[in-house]
């Protein structure tokens, strides 16, 4: 009995690593993360309206949403003759600047070493 219920529960990790995974390959371009932010300060865009601000083709356009909808990130809907995009949860923002936040910090991290190494080498020379 206790086999079966680790078994299962295994399956479940698995499950859900896959999940995760899939939804950080999404996040993994910097087109769709433009595309994330764009979505982040309004409701909804048309994807006219993101191929304005992108300046890329329609067709790179629909390639990278057909893969942020496949992860569930975003979600669609047709109306008339405009395609709508919006994020499908809005929590999604909140990831991406903890994302930008650790960032940040990598990045004052690296200045702080270089500032060492700066200094070192000062004193060699």
């Amino acid at each position: 009995m206790i086999k079966t219920m680790t078994s299962n529960s295994e399956q479940y990790l698995e499950e859900i690593y896959k999940r995760q995974a899939e939804i950080c390959s999404a996040l993994s371009n910097p087109i769709r993360l433009r595309i994330l932010d764009i979505l982040s300060f309004k409701d909804e865009k048309t994807n006219s309206e993101m191929l304005e601000i992108l300046k890329i083709p329609k067709s790179n356009l629909t390639q990278h949403l057909g893969i942020l909808i496949k992860a569930g990130i975003i979600e669609t809907r047709k109306e008339g003759l405009y395609h709508y995009t919006k994020l499908a949860f809005p929590q999604i923002k909140d990831a991406c600047q903890m994302i930008r936040r650790i960032l940040l910090e990598q990045i004052q991290q690296s200045e702080d070493n270089n500032k060492k190494i700066k200094s070192v080498l000062k004193k060699k020379t």
